[in-house]
């Protein structure tokens, strides 16, 4: 049987290619470089609402309520900049991909992760975010 560490690096790895190819193909000059733009973004997008949507479970967990505040904070942040300001939206995710890590791993109101999903969520998080910001100034 497949053990859940193997598949959580998996998914994860696997989860950059959304990210990974579309910064490829913008900064190569594509002529898919557009539609790797919106494919990223949405991505993105996706990958911020899932992020903190995780962050209710442990609020539910831990009895604090701050998690549960600040996931709809960095959603309605989100929302409004994909929504309304789109041209932004490349830059404005890799800084809430790194808000996001930076919280989890910097504040008491998560719990402590393991080491290994440390190191993991670690280079996740380098990857899109430098993957949006190539996206953002070579588009």
């Amino acid at each position: 049987m497949i053990s859940v560490q193997i598949i959580y690096r998996v998914l994860g790895y696997a989860g950059l290619i959304p990210f990974v190819i579309p910064a490829y193909l913008v900064v190569a000059g594509s002529a898919h470089a557009d539609l790797s733009v919106a494919i990223a973004g949405a991505y993105a997008f996706g990958i911020i609402c899932f992020l903190t949507g995780s962050w209710w479970g442990m609020a539910l967990t831990s009895g604090h309520r701050a998690p549960l505040l600040m996931s709809n904070l960095y959603f309605l942040v989100a929302f409004f900049i994909f929504l309304f300001a789109l041209p932004w939206w490349p830059l404005a995710s890799a800084v809430l991909l790194i808000g996001i890590f930076v919280a989890e791993l910097n504040t008491h109101l998560f719990p402590e992760f393991p080491a290994l999903y440390r190191k993991m969520r670690t280079t996740l998080t380098l990857v899109a975010s430098i993957s949006m910001l190539a996206v953002h100034l070579f588009r």
